[in-house]
């Protein structure tokens, strides 16, 4: 990255392509959150039908939830849940980051253009403080 400040399109297009990447980050969040909640359904029906199945055999209902949980079936979409959230969790992490750096963006693009200014104002001052006709 250049230390230089950036112009006015530079810092329009830095902080638009920050807001791009938040926004993409904000939609994989939604997507995940989306993919768990059908995880999570697909796991507490299955879970269930298999209690209620070993309920039926006159399973001790001490055992049956346990029992149900170890089930091939049902542990696969416990692991395909938790893996979801896995996945969930990573993109809270990703838009708290995307967050942070719009932010940088903006304070980047603030800064760039304050300094502009001053180096503008320099310029300006300089040339005015000689006298007209170069005395001094």
């Amino acid at each position: 990255m250049s230390e230089q400040p950036w112009d006015f399109d530079e810092a329009v297009r830095r902080c638009s392509l920050a807001s791009k990447h938040q926004q993409q980050a904000e939609d994989a969040l939604k997507e995940a959150y989306v993919g768990f909640a059908a995880a999570q359904e697909a796991y507490a029906r299955r879970l269930a039908e298999v209690v209620q199945s070993l309920r039926d055999m006159s399973v001790p209902a001490t055992v049956c939830l346990e029992l149900a949980r170890g089930a091939e079936d049902v542990s696969a979409l416990r692991s395909e849940r938790d893996q979801w959230e896995g996945v969930k969790a990573a993109a809270e992490q990703a838009c708290w980051r995307r967050n942070a750096d719009r932010k940088d963006a903006q304070r980047f693009s603030d800064w760039s253009q304050r300094r502009q200014f001053a180096e503008a104002a320099g310029e300006v001052r300089h040339e005015f403080s000689q006298p007209v006709g170069g005395r001094a």
